[in-house]
């Protein structure tokens, strides 16, 4: 990775099989209130079957293209793009997103004015959202959207807020769009994401090496963006579903293991195992009462199954990168435990 200095970011996406966003995408990302030669974009396609990457070729030139023979997964994808990126910060941004012109600008600068923030991420608005349907057309700056955090329960929650809310900070980065300075990839063990996380929870794993440093992670609500990522109420458990959830929960206790030392992690264990489970009382509004209790009783015979893959499959492969993030690690015993328990619940809205 060389850096190129005129440069102030490098935005990262990772695609596979998008031929009917990655155009939406791209056109946004490209017009920036910064002008173009002052950032690059880079697309690490993960071996699409479709037209994604001929799409690229032909309508986005000025885009750097990495064609992957493989689907390496999201973290890796991006792990690939780092490996060319020639600015100082490098952008994670999903390929289901449209951001707003003041978006780039909106992330790089809580980083400009204050040196200990490393990682900032960017607030969404979702399908179903207030002002979704009009503002996605048009990039319209939206009035209020949601950044994500952990909350008391071990749980990722959407917090609503004005975009004009400052800069909040949290323990999770929402890598759906975020931002990171390189200069701390040394302490963070050599990379960025975790490849062996292939998808979920990729991000809660960096959230929680950037903040053991001592750096701020803060969540950007004036850097808004479009996700047109669906809330999905379907209870159905297929296979597919199935494989996802017991990757997640593995991931997670994959996540609290690596950061944190023994004591602690048994101290949060609980919050684990049994606040895991009642995410979907975050959304508790989209689901009937039978939708709940079934997804509940479901997640958490998932919550133990992820820990028993994590603990017996998976903690001595983990060794080495967790013996670099506790070497590394400038937060005090007991920080990350401290930190869950002072958070509300399921906190909603800061409006």
């Amino acid at each position: 990775m060389t850096h190129q200095p005129s440069l102030i970011a490098s935005v990262i996406i990772v695609s596979f099989n998008d031929e009917s966003l990655i155009a939406d995408c791209l056109s946004s990302v490209l017009d920036q209130d910064i002008p173009g030669d002052q950032y690059e974009v880079i697309v690490v396609d993960n071996d699409s079957k479709d037209r994604t990457v001929e799409i690229i070729r032909s309508e986005f030139p000025s885009v750097i293209l990495v064609e992957s023979r493989i689907n390496l997964g999201y973290p890796a994808g991006m792990n690939k793009g780092l490996e060319i990126a020639r600015a100082g910060r490098v952008v994670m941004l999903s390929s289901d997103t449209v951001v707003p012109r003041g978006w780039l600008s909106a992330l790089m600068r809580p980083m400009d004015e204050d040196p200990s923030v490393k990682v900032t991420h960017a607030a969404m608005v979702i399908p179903g959202d207030p002002g979704y349907e009009d503002g996605l057309p048009t990039r319209l700056f939206p009035a209020y959207a949601a950044y994500h955090d952990m909350s008391k329960l071990g749980v990722i929650v959407p917090i609503k807020v004005a975009t004009s809310h400052p800069p909040i900070r949290t323990l999770h980065i929402a890598g759906a769009s975020a931002a990171l300075d390189t200069s701390i990839l040394s302490e963070l063990g050599g990379y960025m994401m975790d490849a062996d996380f292939f998808l979920d929870c990729d991000e809660i794993d960096l959230g929680f090496r950037v903040n053991s440093l001592g750096y701020q992670v803060l969540a950007v609500p004036a850097a808004a963006y479009y996700h047109r990522h669906p809330f999905n109420t379907n209870a159905k458990l297929t296979r597919r579903m199935a494989t996802r959830l017991l990757r997640l929960q593995r991931n997670k206790a994959l996540a609290f293991y690596k950061n944190m030392h023994v004591l602690e992690w048994l101290a949060c264990l609980p919050i684990y195992l049994f606040g895991g489970a009642l995410k979907p009382l975050v959304y508790g509004e989209r689901y009937s009462l039978w939708q709940l209790i079934i997804n509940i009783i479901g997640l958490e015979i998932f919550v133990w199954l992820g820990l028993f893959t994590a603990m017996f499959g998976h903690f001595r492969k983990y060794a080495d990168k967790r013996y670099i993030s506790l070497k590394n690690r400038r937060q005090p015993p007991f920080w990350f435990f401290k930190q869950l328990i002072s958070r509300p619940a399921l906190e909603r809205s800061r409006v």
